[in-house]
């Protein structure tokens, strides 16, 4: 493992995202929440966090 490299679940700790109703697409690829400890990140890869918001 690329020591440089962020896992989602370390970015969204970065960012302050890591919270209930989050989702997380790697180049428009929807990450399970169970691959976010595993799934790295490149340089170059398009990120997308989605939070859920009640509310209307």
């Amino acid at each position: 493992m690329d020591s440089d490299r962020l896992t989602v679940a370390e970015l969204l700790n970065e960012i302050q995202s890591h919270k209930p109703g989050v989702a997380v697409a790697v180049n428009d690829k929807v990450v399970r929440k169970v691959d976010w400890e595993s799934t790295l990140i490149a340089e170059g890869d398009y990120i997308t966090v989605i939070t859920a918001v009640c509310g209307g």
